[in-house]
């Protein structure tokens, strides 16, 4: 059986739909970008992960503009959001210079985009990227993993919408399963290359419990991905509940695989740059000064804790107070002043 185009459910519509999408996005791209060297696709639907519900595609396309020297003629940001408007999708469109793809961050994102991204249109640059293999990863990216996912289930529950809360929980759950296999050794480029190798370590008894005991969650995760008319509808809260338990499980393994001896080193970890970025985007949050130590990872730590305070799905703030007190003054708007602190700092 061949591999899958775009979802695991490819059909001739299916596959028709996205391709005039993607043929849309090249052409708007094109047009505002006389400097694009390629136009990338990652994410869900470049590595055969893309969600359809009733034979359309949902969520978002993923993609990243290689371009030269010299300026677009129309912001990337104008251009995303007419695209939004025409094709009915979230688009997220990145731009990145030529020189830079050498020097990017040993990310996960970058680590996938290298293996499983597509150029959709221009030059094959992908193998400029440098990560080739797990190992070039950073040691942390599981942390940073996890500390995104928790920040994604502690926002949504500003929403009173079950279907958020179970887009963020499976989110969260896959999270907290990479950084588990990330720790292990066992990381390919895609989500349900990973999948397949968690079944396979556990055919051979070789998953730890503290990962075991989310199998049957983890499953759904997964389904609800890639195949969410397939699974069951679970309750959003429960599952909610599930992912943060499963983070939280999952920080102090991939605090041991970054070598960190506790969330208190992890706070100290960042550099000179996390504290220019800082200095430079604080100004947006009246109630935090922007000269401080350790921006990045306090915000981290801050993340974390304040999702260990919250497992039951409700963030107090006598507890947002206790977690980002030290860093900032808590209004009566806790998860807004975590956000805008999250885009202050590199996360």
């Amino acid at each position: 059986m061949a591999e899958p185009t775009y979802t695991i459910h490819d059909s001739p519509e299916v596959v028709e739909r996205i391709e005039t999408d993607l043929a849309t996005i090249v052409d708007r791209v094109r047009e505002a970008d006389p400097h694009l060297r390629s136009l990338i696709l990652t994410g869900g639907f470049a590595r055969g992960e893309g969600t359809v519900v009733d034979g359309a595609p949902q969520n978002d396309y993923d993609l990243v503009g290689i371009r030269g020297l010299g300026s677009p003629q129309r912001p990337y940001e104008d251009v995303r959001r007419e695209l939004e408007d025409e094709i009915g999708l979230h688009i997220d469109l990145a731009r990145v210079p030529s020189w830079r793809l050498r020097w990017v961050p040993a990310s996960i994102f970058w680590y996938e985009t290298r293996h499983r991204g597509r150029c959709l249109w221009g030059e094959d640059l992908l193998g400029r990227i440098p990560i080739e293999d797990r190992e070039d990863l950073a040691p942390s990216e599981g942390l940073r993993l996890l500390v995104n996912r928790a920040a994604g289930l502690l926002l949504v529950t500003r929403a009173n919408d079950d279907h958020a809360h179970r887009i963020q929980a499976a989110k969260g759950l896959l999270a907290a399963l990479d950084a588990h296999l990330f720790a292990l050794g066992a990381f390919p480029p895609s989500q349900t290359e990973r999948w397949d190798r968690f079944r396979s370590l556990r055919a051979d008894d070789a998953v730890p419990a503290v990962l075991d005991r989310h199998t049957d969650w983890l499953r759904w995760a997964l389904g609800f991905k890639v195949d969410p008319e397939g699974v069951d509808a679970r309750d959003g809260l429960e599952a909610w509940r599930a992912a943060a338990r499963a983070i939280l499980d999952a920080v102090p393994v991939s605090l041991d695989h970054a070598g960190y001896d506790s969330l208190e080193d992890y706070e100290t970890s960042d550099g000179l740059i996390d504290h220019l970025h800082f200095f430079r985007h604080a100004g947006a949050i009246p109630q935090a000064p922007r000269l401080m130590r350790h921006p990045t990872g306090r915000v981290r730590t801050a993340t974390l804790r304040l999702l260990e305070a919250s497992q039951d799905g409700l963030v107090r703030h006598e507890d947002a107070r206790e977690c980002l007190g030290s860093i900032a003054e808590v209004d009566g708007q806790p998860l807004k002043l975590l956000d805008d602190l999250r885009d202050a700092t590199l996360q």
